[in-house]
């Protein structure tokens, strides 16, 4: 027989809320809400800044800064290029940066930046470009 408590449990389950139920024999039935676990913004520093050193920097850097475009400082992308801005925070699918790296323009003769990096790039900018 399918208890109120289990029906409740699996219909939380099913809606992605975790309930904690307290019961007794004689005891009207109570159930609080866990929220799940906070989403971590994404780190410009610790999670970005690598992927751009691995796939940018060989051309997008202090040293070899093509198009006026540096990708190895918070600053530098924040400026962009001498064409304009490539990260318009709040807003991956308007960013420049994002959109180079889907088309497989950028890098230019380097190894495509993995689907699982850009996700942060992108997740990066749409939490808004924090310098964090």
């Amino acid at each position: 027989m399918l208890l109120r408590s289990d029906l409740i449990a699996a219909l939380a389950v099913t809606a992605g809320i975790g309930l904690a139920v307290q019961s007794g024999a004689d005891a009207p039935l109570k159930a609080t809400a866990i929220m799940p676990d906070a989403h971590l913004e994404v780190s410009f520093a610790t999670e970005v800044m690598p992927i751009l050193e691995r796939y940018c920097w060989e051309c997008h850097s202090e040293d070899s800064a093509e198009l006026g475009l540096k990708l190895d400082t918070y600053e530098g992308v924040m400026a962009g290029s001498d064409y304009g801005t490539v990260v318009e925070a709040g807003d991956a699918d308007a960013s420049l940066l994002v959109d180079m790296i889907i088309s497989g323009d950028m890098p230019d003769g380097g190894d495509p930046v993995p689907a699982e990096e850009l996700d942060v790039i992108k997740a990066w900018i749409t939490e808004g470009a924090l310098n964090n």
